[in-house]
């Protein structure tokens, strides 16, 4: 029976860590390069000890509400002066993680004109991974708990997540202006 219990947990702990993705070494090469750089690493206790700062209005109450379901934030993201300073290769790198029946690609965006990508994948347990590529910026967020991909328009611009744009709600733009509901 105590062999169960501890297979059950070993494999439930197993499914939490499939979540996360790891940013290859070649990410600290970025950072060195970036003019500006954003690393956000939180997991569940920091999440519950920072939302204790929130009040009960109704935004912040969604924003306490998602957080409790969320086992981890990881965010990095790099500005660059010039074009060309991270490559394919580094988006392959946390790509090939994203693969087989755990991980889909529910959102993937192309621009040839602006060389703009956005990809959304959902882990098959709810976690998340963003990838918002531009030709000087690189933002990479994953979200790692049982999260509903409708919950990120109320986590926009909270622990580090950027902005969601067009989306109605909190962080939506407007006339290039940020629009409340």
């Amino acid at each position: 029976m105590m062999f169960r219990s501890v297979l059950l947990i070993v494999s439930a702990a197993g499914l939490l860590s499939a979540q996360q993705i790891k940013f290859p070494a070649a990410f600290e090469r970025l950072a060195e390069k970036a003019s500006e750089t954003v690393n956000v690493t939180l997991d569940s206790q920091t999440l519950s000890f920072a939302t204790k700062f929130l009040s009960d209005k109704k935004d912040e109450a969604d924003v306490k509400r998602i957080a409790q379901k969320i086992k981890g934030i990881y965010v990095r993201g790099y500005e660059f002066d010039k074009e060309g300073e991270y490559t394919d290769k580094d988006l392959s790198d946390i790509r090939s993680q994203l693969k087989g029946p755990e991980w889909s690609v529910i959102v993937s965006t192309r621009s040839k004109r602006d060389r703009e990508i956005s990809e959304i994948y959902l882990h098959r347990d709810g976690g998340l991974l963003i990838i918002a590529a531009e030709p000087k910026e690189l933002t990479i967020v994953n979200i790692m708990g049982n999260i509903d991909p409708s919950d990120l328009t109320n986590l926009s611009g909270q622990f580090g997540i950027p902005k969601v744009s067009g989306v109605p709600g909190k962080g939506a733009r407007k006339n290039g202006k940020d629009e409340e509901e």
